[in-house]
């Protein structure tokens, strides 16, 4: 299958590991979780996410993992592993390339950029120096020198959204091939997750146990959660401005697509 097409809220996990032959997995046999997964290292694939107008390629997919509560669950989320390229080791300003080349096909396929809710809006440079010193996703729409790129954190992370589905791809590469004049290695992770799950960490597990009945008891507590974050932010952001960083305040919060 290649490439393969990957779905949300479509189908279950058996429905799913049928499917693409995958993997099952529980290694907390008193959990109902199962974990499913499946791996291409020898011929990486192209991975299509389906999402509507928001459909986007992964390239260069060595595996994928998802889990659900039971066979009964229905998928809602994934991790996909892939590189920049087929080939083990590639320039450090190929695998730029290939990433600045990523973010504006997935804004070309309208994601954008997400900052959590409690995050300041910090955009290209203030962003990096930002992260250098804080967990914080960076600019997608920011084109790194490869001096920068060079100086990014393994595991350096970016955030968007499209339509009630939130991505957070990551890079992580070999620190043992990190001179810019030699090819270096790399692996990116993409992980995919729906609007509710994404958002989960938030709540209590009183509330979540409720929503879990009653979705549109989820919907009602979020703008309380969101305006308790709110107020972490303009904290944040507060203080950043008596530093003469700039704050990007035309950036706004992702409506929920959530409705009941």
């Amino acid at each position: 299958m290649n490439p393969l097409t990957l779905y949300f809220n479509k189908e279950t996990g058996a429905q799913f590991a049928a499917r693409i032959q995958a993997n099952t997995d529980n290694p907390l046999p008193t959990s109902s979780t199962t974990f499913y997964n499946q791996h291409w290292d020898k011929n990486p694939i192209d991975v299509v996410i389906e999402h509507g107008a928001n459909t986007i390629t992964v390239p260069h997919v060595i595996g994928l993992q998802t889990a659900t509560a039971g066979t009964s669950g229905i998928v809602t989320s994934y991790n996909v592993f892939a590189g920049l390229s087929n080939d083990d080791t590639m320039s450090h300003d190929q695998a730029r390339l290939a990433m600045l080349a990523i973010f504006k096909d997935l804004k070309q396929a309208g994601w954008l950029r997400y900052i959590s809710l409690s995050g300041p809006r910090l955009n290209g440079k203030d962003a990096l120096k930002y992260a250098s010193t804080h967990t914080y996703g960076l600019d997608p729409d920011y084109v790194y020198t490869l001096d920068e790129w060079m100086q990014l954190e393994d595991g350096s992370r970016w955030m968007l959204q499209a339509n009630g589905i939130f991505l957070s791809i990551i890079v992580r590469r070999d620190q043992t091939k990190m001179d810019p004049q030699q090819p270096g290695a790399y692996f990116v992770s993409y992980d995919f997750v729906s609007e509710k799950e994404y958002y989960a960490p938030y709540f209590k597990d009183d509330d979540l146990k409720k929503s879990a009945i009653n979705a549109a008891r989820w919907v009602s507590l979020y703008p309380g959660i969101k305006k308790q974050m709110n107020q972490i932010r303009e904290k944040t952001e507060a203080e950043l401005k008596t530093q003469g960083i700039t704050i990007d305040e035309s950036y706004q919060d992702p409506a929920l697509v959530s409705k009941n």
